[in-house]
């Protein structure tokens, strides 16, 4: 076991602002994560990629091969996730009617996560022995992501649950799916929520 407590930070919204940004990033998260220091999620254009970059943190990506459209990461069963050197296998059941059923389960080594929206705006990565290890709040309309890291989370826990913020998470619910559903009809290619 880990000696570390459990702690909170924010990750901060930031939408590029000059031209040449906006050409390759999306979108980018920051913050600074308690003794694993300064944290960011940018969520690129050229490549479509979303990656964690953090001192304290193993490197952690998130890419899907044909994932063509502006936004966050799409998420399916061939979404490539890497968290320190290691690959995940990702499952996801959008048709169960229930929250835990709707969770996307990965396997990354000898562990087995679910992550699953626990609440309104509240999502929570949990490990299949030690429980749950992290928590993210974002209120609707909020440019500001809170994250409680709770005391059986360890760094490869973090970097998982950090690195999926750059990840297409609207199947979480019913209702995100639906909205999702009828925007990407209305907008193609812009149906991030």
């Amino acid at each position: 076991m880990n000696d570390v407590h459990e702690f909170n930070f924010d990750l901060v919204r930031r939408m590029p602002f000059r031209s040449a940004e906006r050409q390759t990033t999306y979108l980018s998260l920051t913050g600074t994560a308690g003794r694993y220091g300064e944290v960011a999620v940018t969520v690129g254009t050229v490549p479509r990629q979303a990656t964690l970059t953090a001192p304290g943190l193993p490197e952690a990506s998130v890419t899907h091969p044909d994932d063509l459209k502006r936004g966050l990461i799409l998420i399916d069963e061939r979404t490539r996730l890497s968290v320190g050197g290691l690959r995940a296998t990702l499952t996801w059941n959008r048709r169960s009617l229930g929250k835990k059923g709707r969770g996307i389960s990965i396997g990354l080594g000898d562990r087995g996560y679910t992550y699953l929206r626990i609440g309104a705006g509240e999502e929570e990565l949990r490990d299949a022995e030690r429980g749950p290890l992290v928590r993210q709040r974002n209120r609707f309309g909020s440019s500001t992501v809170g994250v409680t890291v709770l005391p059986a989370a360890e760094p490869a826990d973090l970097a998982l649950a950090l690195v999926l913020q750059g990840a297409d998470r609207t199947g979480l619910t019913i209702t995100q799916t639906a909205v999702f559903g009828v925007l990407s009809y209305l907008h193609p290619g812009h149906g991030d929520v």
